[in-house]
């Protein structure tokens, strides 16, 4: 059995060899320096999260609070009658934060107002949510040849052409590797090689989110996730980021390390790199790939529980998670403008609709802690001030109206121009009888025989027509 190691970049035949590597490795001998300090944290913590499980599920953050994180907060139970208050009344900390804090008189409201905006299942399932199990009927007309391209029900009886090699990028007319050339493929093969999409290969593994029970959950949590491309050719989750929708109390803020080898880190994007989450591996500090991750979001919430999130249906992609109640802001905002074409993003919401700037790092960076206390905000913005966002989509709306008119008629006139481009190149000359505007009530329709006439066909001297060919 093949093993990997993710800090080294290496495959090993069997745990035997791995284990020689580490103990030989000087990479895994200098991060062996660290481990005793890691090991005194990784005890603290293990100890205020059983203090915090003596509370009923009464979790108080005691990380100190960096720039942009939301004040310590104690994060309320779904199973209590009385939702306990935050720890946050006097801590001057909380004065500079930007981020919202709901009132304890205000809890059950900003709840309800929440249970209210669950998207409907169509609603979901339009916006790319997988709401069902796998079920192998569902896929039956879906299969397409990993060669050809060409899907199941197409192919049926024709051979399989194909090209064994990509384009060539590099080149401007992007011709195939193999062949030179940009045509069909190169290669003939008398069968296909029909396999299941990516999508539906992953769908087997979702699973529905645990039915509620006795156990108290929470009533609403917001998630997000950060990604990284894997051999499998899905984005597998790195990094998950867990608050409490109510108080913004941190329930997980884990990396994540894929049991697939990472080919794609996309470090520009989320900041990052293959060595941090090598070394929270190695430190015991990353949870066991997606199926990890998703036990431990699962000790928080059951079916009950609300879902908050912004395009929340590619991290419950990455958890291979079936939920029903969801909020993504995403979808809040698109709906209320109505415009279904267009969505609009996680820090123009902010920008717009909290006057908050998001991603301020160098390149536009993502903080995976940050989105989701931005997320929290943006929904706790859009379902408490309802008449503020009422008058930004009806303002949105208005603006991609004029926009699209706008298109609308710059479309119009390259047609126009190419049109006059067309006829002057044929046998110049123009007619003014020509027109070409939608929008003239009077306007000539425009036949093939004017613009003869107007060129100057048939001939004088032949009378040859060249439309009557």
């Amino acid at each position: 059995m093949t093993v990997y190691c993710a800090l080294c970049n290496r495959s090993f035949n069997g745990q035997r060899e791995l284990d020689q590597h580490v103990r030989d490795s000087s990479a895994h001998k200098k991060l062996k320096v660290q481990l005793p300090r890691v090991k005194q944290q990784k005890q603290v913590a293990s100890n205020q999260v059983q203090s915090a499980k003596a509370q009923a599920l009464s979790i108080h953050t005691s990380t100190k609070r960096q720039r942009g994180q939301p004040p310590i907060t104690t994060a309320s139970s779904f199973s209590t009658s009385n939702i306990t208050r935050p720890v946050i009344a006097n801590n001057p900390r909380v004065v500079n934060s930007s981020w919202s804090v709901v009132a304890e008189s205000e809890y059950t409201t900003v709840l309800n107002e929440l249970s209210t905006h669950c998207h409907s299942p169509m609603d979901l399932k339009e916006n790319g949510y997988i709401l069902d199990p796998f079920n192998p009927l569902d896929y039956v007309n879906s299969r397409k040849c990993t060669r050809c391209n060409s899907q199941e029900t197409n192919a049926i009886g024709r051979e399989c052409n194909f090209h064994p090699r990509k384009r060539n990028k590099w080149i401007e007319k992007k011709p195939y590797k193999c062949c030179g050339t940009k045509g069909k493929g190169c290669r003939t093969s008398p069968t296909h090689d029909f396999q299941l999409s990516l999508r539906a290969i992953k769908h087997k593994d979702f699973r529905k989110t645990p039915a509620a029970s006795g156990e108290p959950k929470f009533r609403a949590v917001t998630v997000d996730c950060e990604m990284a491309g894997t051999s499998g050719g899905t984005g597998e989750v790195v990094m998950l980021c867990v608050i409490d929708y109510i108080t913004g109390a941190v329930l997980l803020h884990r990396f994540v390390c894929p049991r697939e080898k990472i080919t794609q880190m996309r470090s520009s994007i989320h900041g990052i790199s293959k060595s941090t989450l090598d070394n929270a591996n190695l430190q015991g500090q990353a949870l066991s790939g997606w199926e990890g991750a998703r036990s431990e979001l699962w000790k928080y919430i059951d079916d009950h529980t609300i879902l908050v999130g912004h395009a929340l249906q590619h991290d419950l992609d990455a958890l291979r998670i079936i939920h029903p109640r969801i909020v993504d802001s995403g979808i809040l905002s698109r709906n209320a403008v109505g415009i279904r074409r267009i969505q609009w993003g996680l820090q123009t919401l902010c920008s717009e609709l909290l006057n908050i700037k998001i991603r301020n790092k160098k390149g536009g960076i993502h903080d995976c802690f940050e989105d989701v206390l931005a997320t929290r905000d943006v929904v706790l913005s859009c379902t408490r001030d309802k008449r503020a966002f009422q008058t930004w989509a009806e303002r949105k709306r208005s603006e991609e109206l004029h926009l699209q008119k706008e298109r609308e008629r710059m479309r119009q006139e390259k047609e126009d121009e190419r049109a006059r481009k067309d006829l002057l190149r044929v046998g110049g000359g123009s007619s003014n009888r020509i027109c070409l505007s939608p929008n003239d009530e009077d306007e000539e329709i425009l036949r093939w025989s004017d613009i003869a006439e107007d060129l100057g066909w048939p001939h004088p001297d032949t009378g040859y027509d060249p439309w009557s060919d």
